[in-house]
């Protein structure tokens, strides 16, 4: 029987996000992609756990990262695995809070086009797959991401759950993601106890389409892993 993998998209991301990853680990693992675009990081993890397995290895990129952290806190005895993928533990600054209330009016006003432009050109390094990202981003909406906006606004501290997360943990980082820095994944990797963090390298914050064997690889390797003996990385 095939381990279950769940993998979560992060904003404004649906399965296109995971493409690589599902077609090229589908024969080692059974991988269910679930997106989160409900308006409450409590109706986000519901689902969650309602579509998923008993127990399964997860991992999330952006705000599926974080979504990570909520499974780990509310329902630790069904994660087996847990990796984390352009996302931080610590909540919102003042001032990325007040940016969500603008994009949230922006929205509303009818400005999506313009919001999702904006986004694509902070997140993705790697020209080659722009195009590709914000066709997903107007695929997954305008509701969808007032929904996600909101429940972002919502949501808690994670940070204090890390030092209690006792699975094999691996930390990724892009080099280039203008959206997460080097110094907040090196704090998951170093306060979650055995967690690894692999570095990408030629990658801004879209690194699973950016640099998708790369990623494929690494969650290879961490699924395969029977314990935290993952080595620090830079690919």
């Amino acid at each position: 029987m095939k381990p279950p993998l769940v993998l979560i998209p992060g904003m404004l991301s649906n399965g296109l996000v995971w493409t690589h990853q599902v077609k090229n680990l589908s024969a080692g693992a059974s991988i269910q992609v679930i997106e989160a675009v409900q308006d409450t990081p409590e109706k986000m993890v519901a689902q969650i756990l309602k579509r998923a397995p008993p127990y399964f290895a997860v991992a999330g990129h952006s705000m599926g990262g974080w979504l990570c952290l909520e499974l780990m806190k509310q329902a630790p005895s069904r994660i087996v695995k847990l990796a984390l993928i352009n996302t931080t533990a610590r909540p919102d600054s003042d001032e990325k809070r007040s940016r969500r209330r603008r994009l949230i009016d922006r929205t509303l006003a009818g400005e999506f086009d313009a919001i999702v432009e904006e986004l694509a050109a902070l997140f993705v390094f790697d020209d080659k797959v722009r195009h590709e990202v914000v066709s997903m981003f107007q695929e997954v909406g305008p509701e969808a991401f007032v929904n996600q906006q909101r429940a972002m606004l919502a949501r808690g501290d994670t940070f204090f759950a890390l030092p209690h997360i006792h699975v094999p943990a691996l930390v990724i980082h892009a080099a280039l993601d203008e959206n997460f820095s080097l110094e907040e994944h090196q704090e998951l990797s170093e306060t979650i106890p055995g967690a690894k963090l692999a570095v990408v390298e030629g990658s801004g914050h879209m690194s699973p389409m950016e640099r998708p064997e790369v990623i494929t690889g690494l969650i290879r390797e961490w699924l395969a892993s029977p314990s935290n003996s993952l080595k620090s990385l830079s690919l």
